[in-house]
This record gives structure tokens, C-alpha cells and sequence, in this order.
């Protein structure tokens, strides 16, 4: 569960950090499901929409989280990253970089996060802090110099805290020969792990959260995690949903492929990506299963593997109402492939997950983007999944969808650097429930719309007044 996240000097992000808060404000009294039950007294929301102009710096938000995951998932700050500090304005390119990020995981609550000189690609602090009665310091890195684990460690066993010490030492030392561009908490979990029951065992659960916890789909790029293929079952009703999204789709089969015919489907360096990561999930036990689904425009592959039976290939075709002939992937909409990207956020077996999506209506109709918020509003009503996102589309800005503190804006300043502000920053009366939110929001009145000169457009196209 998404609790708080805020970040500064990264794209369009000066160094003035901006903060997305997903706990609910105590003057809104509308939609009270749409908080997250296991929140208790804090009231984290199940929402929050993001609106800006083009260029405003909303998809920098997103872009932001998944910067972040990728970081801690790999284990250190990504190479394409050396680029990513804002260029609004001077200095920005040796200051610091931070990301931050409150969370609930697994019964606990955490605040995680790091900064660094992305110009550098040189990790400069390092923290992870347990929030649940009070904030408590789990550890706190500076540099590559020190790192305090003071606080993960009280209650730990003499052989936890032996191996803790190694461990230490051993990533200071490497970050110290290095450029310094390593997290600590992946470097604790990653082939390293302690029993349940040790105090030790909280690296595992806050780094639990970045793999499971937060999926993560930019504009253009497909959703990452597909539950829904692995059970013929649940395909069937995926199928019954599109079909209620007037796509023409009445069915869905996965048709089988052999293990070395993938190459007709799939590009030669996806391929080899593939068999890297069939051999890295190798099932370790008879009762172990492993899914993988990879696709884009052109094809919905599938592979499953059960115990040390051999993988087995699939791809996806469709059927629709009054054909006799089956579609492949291919053949469908831009609308259609894009809601396949969704389908997890509703069929999802978690009970907490935060889905975090840049331009969620891109080649829908809006009433297709009306449907899938109700739906996810809907199916997610009695757990903590979340659903964060961006877009352009101003016919859902409207109090039958969301609270008033779900609605945000992004906004460039004169100095070009964007501020990100919800909608519940403004007076009860230019917010009040009764009022036209699309209408007073296309006329400027809570910002985050593009500033057009028709009369600047005209003068370069040589076309003279009006």
C-alpha cells in the first residue's frame, strides 16, 4: 500500500521536491470506500488521478516510481540514469537527487529511500526507517563511508548479527572500489536472507514490496505482470470483460507453440532474454511453477513450466462475435492491446497492490476509461489494492468517480520546473461537490492546463489576423 512518495531533482523536477499523498483528508466525507481498509486510522486512499498539460511533468511522476523500482530491484542506480537530474535552471547537475517513499507491507509500515548525484550515478545517503509507533531508524547509510544498522539489529541473534557485520563491511568495501552506485537493501536480499523470526528478517519484507507490491506501466509499454493467462478459467472471463467494453472479442485461446518455432514469433535478442530467464526461475522443487508472458503489438506470448517438466510455449488468439476464424494479437485495436495491459489491475489474485500507470485512457474511448475506474473502484472494494494515474481525460474529473483529494495537478513554473498539488488545496468553494470539475478545470481555474497562443501559432505559419 502506497502511503506517501516524493521526490526532487529528477527530469522536470527542480530542487524543490514534490510530494503525492495518498492519505485522505478528514474534510472529505464522499466515497468513503474508496480507503483502504487495512489502512486503519491512517486513511490511505485507494486512488489518486493525475492531470497537466502536455509537457507539464506528469508522466515525470510515474517515470519517477519506476526509476526508484528499478533501482532497487537491480540493485543499484541504473546507467541510463546519468542524465536524468533536472535541467531547469543551474547547479542541478552536481545536487542531489532524492526519492522517498512510505509504505505498508506485510503488516508493517515503512519509509524507504535514497539520494544521490545522478550525474555520477554515486549514491550519497541511504535510509529505511519502520513507522508503526513512531519513526524508528532500521539503518542509515552516507555515502561509502558509513552505515548504521543499529536499529534492525536490537533483538537480533549473536550469529545474525555476525553475519550482519560481514555483510557490511563487505558492501562498503565493494562501493568504496566502485563508483558507489549500490543500494544496501537489495544487497541484503539478494542471496541473503534470515529465518522469520529474526528482527534481521525486515530487509526481506520492505524489499518485498519494490517486486510485488508495485507494478509500475508507462505510456506505450505493456503491463509487466499477467496473472490472468496462467488459468484457462480466469481467461474466459478476461474475455467476458473485454466483450463488455464493446471491443468485439466473445473469446480468448491460448494455442500451442513448439519451444523452437518461438523464433517466428519472437525477435532474436527477446528470445535469447527468454531462455536467460527460464534458466534463472528454474523450478526448484516438483510442485514449483513458473509463468512468464512477454508481448507487444504484434504478439501475446506465453510460457509455463511446472516442476523439471519442460517449458511450455503458447501464444494468445482471439475470437469475436459472428466469425468463424480466430484473430491473432496483431489483428486487434490499439484499444483492444491496451486494455490487455489492464486486465491484471482487475484480475489480479493480490490483495495489495499498487498499480501506477502513465496515460491510462491512451486509445480509449472515455467511456472505456469511466468503465475500468468504476470496475477497479469495484473489484478492489474490500482490499488495499491501489490504483495511481495520469491522463488527459477530463470527463472522469468528476465527484462520481473520485474524492476531491484524489485529484491532483502538475503544473510548470516561470523557471520551467513542475510543482505537483491536489485539488483539495483549494477553497471549499472552488471545489465545492456541486460543481462542474472538467468545466472549471478546462477554464484554468485550478491550473494544470496548457497556456495555447493561437496568435504566436498564427504569426509562425505566416497566416496573418484573423
Amino acid at each position: 500500500m502506497l502511503i506517501r512518495f516524493a521526490f526532487k531533482n529528477f527530469r522536470s523536477v527542480g530542487a524543490e521536491p514534490v510530494t503525492l499523498e495518498m492519505v485522505s483528508s478528514a474534510k472529505v466525507r464522499r466515497h468513503k470506500g474508496h480507503v483502504c481498509p487495512s489502512s486503519g486510522e491512517a486513511k490511505v486512499l485507494r486512488n489518486a488521478v493525475v492531470y497537466g498539460g502536455n509537457a507539464a511533468g506528469k508522466s515525470n511522476l510515474v517515470r519517477a516510481l519506476s526509476f526508484m523500482k528499478a533501482a532497487v530491484l537491480s540493485g543499484s542506480l541504473p546507467q541510463d540514469g546519468i542524465r536524468e537530474y533536472c535541467r531547469c535552471g543551474e547547479g542541478l547537475a552536481a545536487a542531489e537527487t532524492t526519492f522517498d517513499v512510505q509504505f505498508q507491507v506485510a503488516g508493517g509500515v515503512f519509509d524507504y529511500g535514497f539520494s544521490c548525484v545522478l550525474s555520477e550515478l554515486r549514491v550519497t545517503s541511504e535510509w529505511l526507517y519502520s513507522l508503526e509507533g513512531g519513526p524508528r531508524a532500521l539503518f542509515l547509510r552516507e555515502g561509502s563511508g558509513t552505515l548504521d544498522c543499529a536499529g534492525a539489529s536490537a533483538g537480533a541473534s549473536e550469529e545474525d548479527n555476525v553475519r550482519l557485520g560481514v555483510y557490511v563491511d563487505d558492501f562498503l568495501h565493494a562501493q568504496s572500489r566502485s563508483t558507489g552506485s549500490g543500494l544496501f537493501l537489495p544487497y541484503m536480499c539478494k542471496a541473503r536472507s534470515f529465518p522469520p523470526e529474526s528482527p534481521l528478517a525486515v530487509f526481506g519484507r520492505a524489499f518485498s514490496w519494490f517486486g510485488s507490491g508495485l507494478e509500475v506501466i508507462g505510456a506505450g509499454q505493456p503491463a509487466s505482470s499477467t496473472e490472468y493467462y496462467a488459468e484457462s478459467s480466469t481467461l474466459e472471463k478476461v474475455a467476458e470483460v473485454l466483450s463488455s467494453f464493446d471491443t468485439g472479442v466473445s473469446g480468448l485461446r491460448k494455442e500451442e507453440v513448439a519451444m523452437d518455432e518461438l523464433e517466428k514469433y519472437v525477435p532474436l535478442e527477446l528470445l535469447l532474454t527468454i531462455r536467460e530467464v527460464l534458466k534463472a526461475n528454474a523450478p526448484k522443487r516438483d510442485d514449483d511453477s513458473f509463468v512468464l508472458t512477454v508481448r507487444n503489438d504484434d504478439f501475446f506470448l506465453g510460457i509455463e513450466r511446472k516442476g523439471a517438466g519442460e517449458p511450455r510455449a503458447t501464444i494468445l488468439k482471439t475470437r469475436h462475435e459472428g466469425s468463424l476464424f480466430d484473430f491473432d494479437f496483431r489483428d486487434e485495436s490499439d484499444g483492444t492491446r491496451r486494455l490487455f495491459d489492464f486486465m491484471d489491475i482487475l484480475f489480479t489474485g493480490s490483495e495489495d497492490k499498487v498499480f501506477v500507470v502513465d496515460e491510462l485512457n491512451r486509445s480509449f474511448h472515455p467511456m472505456l476509461t469511466q468503465q475500468l475506474v468504476s470496475l477497479f473502484n469495484e473489484v478492489h472494494a474490500n482490499d488495499d489494492c491501489q490504483l495511481v494515474f495520469t491522463t488527459h481525460e477530463n470527463d472522469i474529473m468528476s465527484y462520481d468517480y473520485f474524492r476531491r483529494d484524489e485529484i491532483w495537478f502538475v503544473e510548470r513554473g516561470e523557471d520551467g520546473a513542475s510543482r505537483l498539488y491536489p485539488l483539495d488545496d483549494f477553497a471549499a468553494g472552488d471545489a465545492r461537490s456541486d460543481a462542474r470539475l472538467n468545466k472549471r478545470y478546462l477554464e484554468g481555474r485550478y491550473g494544470g492546463v496548457p497556456v495555447i497562443s493561437m496568435s504566436r501559432a498564427r504569426a509562425a505559419l505566416d497566416l496573418g489576423d484573423e
